[in-house]
């Protein structure tokens, strides 16, 4: 099926902000098995307000059949603000007072509506401070020396978010011999890399978890 085809296959879509958030949640779907959904980007947190515009006008038969949406938005530095943005475009798209009131809470009405922020909660970070300790975990060598050369670069005074993005980065350069500058995405989409980022890990169960709740 083309990627925009719209032909409904099961009624969930799962909104995220980009194109490596696609992928992750592609790959940890499918390797655990999990209910399926349709997954769409949006292209960043401000922009899921467009996206369900985009989606609407693209695949509007999915769309009406879709009883469970689903918005994953990343924390950064801001779990509150970037929480909040993303309830602000649910109720610009669905009318006020629809979007939840609390992170992986689900509303009543349909489309019922969940809010998940990566990499939990109140968590600072994002998709790659949530691929950390899986990285770490499948290589335990190289996830150490990367935990040392982070640590002579003094990256315990850098944010969250900036230190997440850092080490995965380095992490796999050192792991990756065919591409050092591998994209993200690419860990999940292609099945020769999977093993950078192993989706089976139990650091992803929560994540999982919620989805299967969600769905259910």
């Amino acid at each position: 099926m083309a990627a925009n085809e719209d032909k409904p296959q099961f009624p969930r879509l799962l909104l995220c902000e980009g194109p490596e958030d696609q992928a992750f949640f592609g790959r940890l779907i499918a390797n655990r098995n999990l209910p399926g959904f349709h997954i769409w980007n949006a292209g960043g947190n401000r922009n899921f307000l467009g996206a369900l515009r985009a989606f609407e006008i693209e695949r509007p038969r999915t769309l009406r059949q879709c009883s469970r949406i689903l918005v994953v938005g990343d924390n950064d530095e801001s779990p509150v603000g970037n929480f909040n943005s993303v309830r602000e475009q649910l109720d610009k798209y669905f009318g006020a007072g629809r979007s939840p009131q609390t992170k992986r809470s689900r509303t009543t009405g349909n489309p019922s509506l969940a809010i998940l922020m990566i990499p939990w909660d109140d968590r600072h970070g994002h998709l790659e401070s949530l691929c950390v300790e899986a990285a770490h975990w499948a290589d335990r060598t190289i996830g150490s020396e990367t935990d040392h050369f982070m640590a002579r670069l003094l990256a315990d005074r850098w944010s969250e978010s900036r230190r997440g993005k850092a080490w995965l980065r380095s992490n796999l350069a050192a792991r990756c011999q065919s591409d050092p500058f591998i994209p993200l995405g690419r860990s999940f989409n292609d099945a020769l890399h999977h093993r950078l980022i192993p989706t089976e890990h139990a650091s992803f169960k929560q994540i999982a978890d919620f989805l299967v709740s969600f769905a259910s």
